[in-house]
């Protein structure tokens, strides 16, 4: 690959089509959802209107999010043809973020005729037993096989949940073995965590996968490991934003109103607090730093969502401390396992990112984290 090719620009457009779904997921986060639909002629306009206004970026992803979207096929099916009769100069793609439980037979097939624009991403959350028991028990409703066949370099999403921390390690792994490359493993948030479990089988399961990785460094690591270690060694100054919220990313509620990304939109806040854009001027900010924050070695590869700051304490910068300690231990796996696989010589790094990441993993290891 050419190492100066410039990546293209590309703008997140979340389309709410729905904000009903057909499952009952035990953590999700949107906790005033309606029975609201986005009607075609708003889709078609905020389409319409992101193609005339975004000179500055080169492609362009829409992405159809619910509640759950599938709900609304017609719409989709009709948007997208919509969309490829016209006459865009812009590359772009549509996103479908979906449960998978109602993606079967003629809806397939359609998505298969349309895969040069249409993506589908599947949320499934490991085993059928855990999946089960945070997701209604939907794993028999849905043709993974699908996913896996037609989508085989598309992330899968699973969330981690407090109640099912214990079979973590077997959760990732399952979906790996399922043929999915790409794991995008998250950990809940606005719940409380049991601090024993965080700081005793979190450590577990993460080893358990770390032991999985160096066995198998074919296989792709889950988004878990996605941490550059390298970035806590920069100098003390401001903390550069961690998302495109408000800036690269936009989003419209199904009534064509639009908010810096979905989390600000009143089904997750509550239609009270709702922050539309231009209410947050993110453009104008050049610090995103939580002051409470800035003793902390991790703190530059700490994960931050400005919306879930405010729906917990109503101040975007404010952290949710409640993934603190889980970040702690995300933090010792990680730098044990680039540790491990320096000296197997299985990481393909440069010379110069091998040595900041070992300068890194000293500096971890040696600042006394504790949970």
């Amino acid at each position: 690959m050419n190492s100066n090719k410039k990546e293209p620009k590309r703008k997140i457009v979340v389309l709410t089509i729905t904000e009903q779904c057909n499952l009952n997921c035990i953590y999700c986060f949107e906790k005033a959802k309606t029975s609201k639909t986005m009607s075609l002629d708003v889709a078609k306009a905020a389409v319409e209107h992101e193609f005339k206004n975004s000179d500055l970026f080169d492609e362009l992803e829409f992405d159809l999010f619910g509640g759950e979207p599938t709900l609304c096929k017609a719409v989709i099916q009709e948007l997208v043809e919509w969309t490829e009769a016209r006459d865009f100069c812009k590359p772009y793609l549509f996103f479908i973020e979906t449960n998978g439980t109602l993606v079967h037979g003629e809806f397939q097939e359609w998505l298969v005729r349309h895969k040069r624009h249409v993506y589908a991403g599947l949320s499934l959350d490991g085993t059928p037993t855990t999946h089960n028991r945070n997701r209604s028990n939907s794993y028999d409703k849905i043709d993974i096989p699908f996913f896996a066949t037609n989508y085989p370099n598309q992330s899968v999403r699973m969330t981690v949940f407090s109640e099912t921390i214990r079979s973590l390690a077997a959760d990732v792994i399952h979906l790996h073995k399922l043929g999915f490359s790409d794991v995008v493993a998250t950990f809940a948030h606005g719940i409380t965590w049991n601090k024993d479990d965080v700081r005793t089988v979190l450590p577990e399961e993460l080893h358990k996968l770390c032991a999985y990785y160096l066995e198998h460094p074919e296989v792709t690591e889950c988004s878990i490991f996605d941490m550059h270690l390298p970035a806590i060694l920069q100098e003390n100054g401001p903390t550069m934003k961690w998302c495109g919220t408000g800036t690269n990313m936009i989003s419209y509620d199904p009534d064509g109103t639009s908010y810096p990304c979905h989390t600000f939109q009143s089904n997750t806040t509550s239609p009270g607090k709702a922050v539309k854009c231009g209410q947050i001027d993110f453009e104008a900010m050049s610090d995103f730093r939580d002051p409470e924050c800035a003793h902390c070695v991790l703190e530059p590869i700490c994960p931050n969502c400005y919306g879930m700051n405010y729906v917990k304490n109503g101040d975007i910068l404010k952290r949710d401390r409640g993934l603190c300690d889980v970040v702690k231990v995300q933090s010792m796996a990680v730098s044990y396992l680039r540790a491990k696989q320096i000296e197997a010589g299985v990481k393909r790094m440069s010379p110069n990112e091998t040595y900041n990441t070992i300068a890194a993993i000293k500096v971890i290891q040696g600042a006394g984290i504790t949970v």
